[in-house]
């Protein structure tokens, strides 16, 4: 009794076709009914020729092959499909009379894998042909199986080079990338020696710290001067609380932004002369571009300062002498000179009076020497005003004033003094600083500002005088003209000589304003400098 496995594999099985081949109707019409009525797809053929075109074009899954034909007999036509790539794995069965065992034999030396006797017993070619369908669907599952197992073989091969290619450029990489790294430790060592050698014998103050604010470097002469270690936090007792303050915030921002930064502290001990340094600070990187270090280098700039300070305070003393001798000058002129000129016109007056009743020419000629006389007078005052306006005697407030004027009469520009204060009292030296600010600031004005309207502003804030000049002329990039222009030099020289500050703002096409802030002074102060002599 067949099982359920094999009932299943017929089934499949007679899903085929068959190719009959038979040179007799009868038996043809008999077994294809028979076997259509199974289940089976059948063709059929009378003539080996013709039973060998429908095998090529319709490549049936088993033929049935009778012996004898009319053009060539079964051997022959079984040979012939052997012989052919696309029918040669078509199985064959013969259906034969002969029974001896020598034509048995040439049916299956000519490629045959069974064989039924005439007259067919449709049970039997039903059973063999069941048979060898089974056999053949099973082999084409198996050819399948096999056929995917190759395909799979063949991917996992593909994977499997693919892997090893990827593990070798990975390998290849990897050594490179040793090899790499290698050579990076090595030059930072060799960069390290470097640092080290010319860390150790500088004589700058350098000290490297890490992202917690911990020292993990000082050289000795940062050692030699502070007395600190390695470990201890930025900074110093010597700095101060401010000092200590701007060395963190420097640090902080060259960590965060990543740029070099730079301060000016001051080192001061109990009984020692302070020491000024400048200290640069520069980010260290990690391989990966993120800062993991500041390297800080302070250099001892004291005696630049004391030598900055030194041609100050010279500047300032020539800027004083310079002042004063403008004061005696303008005095000896207004005195000396105005009184003699004085007298010279009263004698001049006074010769027309006595003798120009009877002599017109002599009465003529001196109204001409008279003219000339108040000629020079006012010559004298202008250059005495230029030398130092005595208005600048009486205050800050009347030095503008005079001053605002004459440059609106002479430059032909519009100008106004707006006072918001007029309680303000300057020392000597403060007052002429701002008075020849201003005055330089309006003749810039006149020069090259090409105004129309200026606005000089006098008002106090924060115990400083300050005083701002505003045009709305052309206007000029400050960053551009730098120190090249000694007129901006010796406005910030001259503020500075009086403890003061200056900003100018300025860009082109919208003007240029100029603050000027100095310390207030006292009244006492100021008026005995506003004494004349």
């Amino acid at each position: 009794m067949a099982s359920s496995n094999d009932a299943g594999l017929t089934v499949r099985a007679r899903d085929g076709l068959i190719l009959v081949v038979d040179d007799t109707v009868a038996n043809l019409q008999i077994l294809a009914d028979f076997l259509v009525d199974c289940g089976y797809r059948v063709l059929v053929a009378q003539e080996g020729e013709e039973a060998l075109e429908r095998a090529a074009l319709a490549l049936p899954d088993l033929i049935l092959l009778d012996v004898m034909l009319p053009d060539m007999d079964g051997f022959e036509v079984c040979r012939r499909l052997k012989q052919r790539s696309t029918t040669c794995d078509i199985p064959v069965v013969f259906m034969t009379a002969l029974v001896e065992v020598e034509h048995k034999l040439m049916g299956f030396a000519a490629g045959g894998i069974d064989y039924v006797t005439k007259p067919l017993q449709l049970a039997e070619v039903l059973a063999r042909i069941d048979t060898h369908m089974r056999l053949r669907w099973l082999q084409k599952q198996l050819e399948d199986k096999n056929a995917e197992l190759q395909r799979s073989h063949d991917e996992l091969e593909c994977r499997v080079a693919e892997r090893t290619a990827e593990l070798s450029e990975a390998n290849r990489c990897l050594r490179q990338e040793i090899e790499e790294r290698e050579q990076a430790e090595a030059a930072l060592r060799d960069s390290e020696r470097k640092f080290r050698t010319l860390a150790e014998n500088s004589p700058d103050l350098i000290a490297r710290y890490d992202r917690d604010w911990r020292r993990v470097y000082v050289n000795p002469a940062y050692t030699a001067l502070f007395a600190t270690s390695a470990q201890q936090a930025p900074g110093g007792s010597g700095f101060g609380d401010a000092g200590m303050a701007a060395c963190q915030n420097m640090l902080r921002s060259v960590m965060a932004t990543g740029e070099r930064a730079e301060s000016v502290l001051t080192w001061q001990q109990p009984g020692a002369k302070p020491r000024h340094y400048v200290f640069h600070a520069v980010p260290e990187y990690d391989v990966d571009g993120t800062v993991v270090r500041v390297l800080t280098i302070g250099r001892d700039v004291t005696a630049l300062k004391e030598a900055e300070q030194n041609l100050r305070e010279l500047s300032a003393r020539q800027h004083t002498a310079r002042e004063e001798e403008r004061k005696h000058i303008a005095r000896e002129l207004h005195d000396e000179l105005g009184q003699f000129l004085t007298a010279l016109r009263m004698s001049v007056s006074l010769l027309r009076v006595r003798f120009g009743q009877d002599n017109p020419a002599l009465t003529e000629h001196a109204k001409g020497m008279t003219q000339l006389v108040d000629r020079n007078i006012q010559v004298v005052r202008n250059v005495a005003a230029s030398l130092r306006p005595a208005a600048l005697d009486m205050g800050i407030q009347p030095a503008l004033e005079w001053l605002v004027d004459e440059f609106r009469r002479h430059a032909g520009i519009a100008a106004t003094l707006l006072v918001e204060d007029e309680n303000i009292v300057l020392d000597d030296d403060s007052q002429t600083a701002i008075f020849r600010i201003v005055q330089e600031s309006l003749t810039n004005v006149a020069r090259h500002a090409e105004a129309g309207e200026v606005t000089v502003t006098l008002d106090s804030s924060d115990a400083y005088c300050q005083v701002t000049v505003q045009d709305d002329g052309v206007g000029f990039e400050p960053g551009q003209v730098g120190k090249s222009s000694l007129g901006l030099v010796g406005m910030r020289e001259r503020v500075l000589m009086v403890g003061g500050a200056i900003d100018i703002d300025s860009a082109r096409g919208r003007g240029t304003t100029v603050v000027v802030r100095v310390p207030l002074g006292t009244p006492s102060t100021h008026e005995a400098q506003a004494q004349p002599d």
